[in-house]
């Protein structure tokens, strides 16, 4: 049996004693070579599909998003007539939904989880205004749908897709459209668009943190892998502004937490997301 084998067959039969004893092996250093407190590299495609409003491809290491911004015309609800929509829908791979080993169901209630989570900080934040998706108001309004296709699931989902969206926001331009006021349909010039107008000076973003124990302590890693995250003890998320202030804090079951150690994690949450927005505002 080869080395290669060897370690696989061991990552196989427990992983969580396969990682630990990597971390002994190699002066604390993960398996991928990072300290515990580094993050993967970030590489960044936006604007590259034609029939999309806006859209981004995102890389955090193995971990691959596609963010596409689309939209289409429906009537306002009764109660806010100026308000538009907006729909998140997060898509893993196929390979990963139909897992063969038990936890497609977990997969799914995750995607929906996630959804969920994206659609609850872009209304929280105010990072969209729905009324700035209203054409005209008791008549039509914008419903814009915002995608996330996952094509490699290596872990920090939720970091890449906030991240993927926001990049996707900035190269997003609507259609201009306007009412008939004869029929009351909207008519759509396809090739007139506008620059999508959004609060960007909220811009949040997310930094999760895998609460690992290991020689009898927590220790915290950042930008987790996949292997990293089913070991974990539990998964900590940290969503902020552009201004510091907290939009979330997301704790899965699992390790108990002082406050200390929620000071602690936030302390990395900020100086991690510093490194994204500085990543982000490299695009301009």
């Amino acid at each position: 049996m080869t080395l290669d084998n060897h370690e696989e067959l061991q990552k196989f039969i427990d992983l969580n004693e396969h990682y630990r004893t990597y971390l002994d092996e190699h002066d604390q250093c993960r398996p991928d070579e990072r300290k515990f407190s580094q993050m993967r590299s970030i590489q960044i495609l936006e604007n590259f599909l034609q029939h999309s409003y806006g859209s981004s491809m995102i890389r955090f290491g193995n971990t691959t998003v596609i963010c596409s911004i689309t939209g289409q015309l429906t009537k306002p609800s009764l109660k806010s007539l100026r308000s538009g929509f907006i729909q998140t829908v997060v898509l893993l791979p196929r390979t990963q939904a139909w897992s063969t080993y038990g936890r497609r169901q977990q997969i799914i209630n995750e995607n929906l989880t996630l959804s969920q989570h994206l659609l609850d900080i872009i209304h929280k934040s105010k990072l969209i205004n729905l009324e700035d998706l209203c054409i005209e108001e008791g008549k039509w309004v914008w419903c814009l749908q915002i995608d996330f296709q996952c094509l490699n699931n290596d872990g920090n989902l939720f970091d890449s897709c906030l991240f993927a969206l926001n990049v996707a926001l900035r190269h997003t331009k609507l259609p201009t459209v306007k009412v008939d006021p004869d029929t009351q349909k909207p008519l759509v010039y396809t090739k007139d668009l506008r620059t999508f107008s959004y609060n960007q000076e909220q811009e949040p973003l997310c930094c999760t943190i895998a609460i690992y124990e290991y020689n009898q302590q927590y220790q915290f890693l950042i930008d987790p892998t996949l292997e990293e995250e089913t070991i974990a003890k539990s998964l900590l998320h940290y969503v902020l502004l552009k201004n510091d202030q907290i939009c979330l804090i997301h704790k899965t079951s699992g390790a108990p937490f002082s406050i200390e150690k929620f000071h602690q994690c936030y302390s990395l949450a900020h100086d991690y997301i510093l490194q994204l927005r500085s990543k982000l505002n490299q695009q301009n």
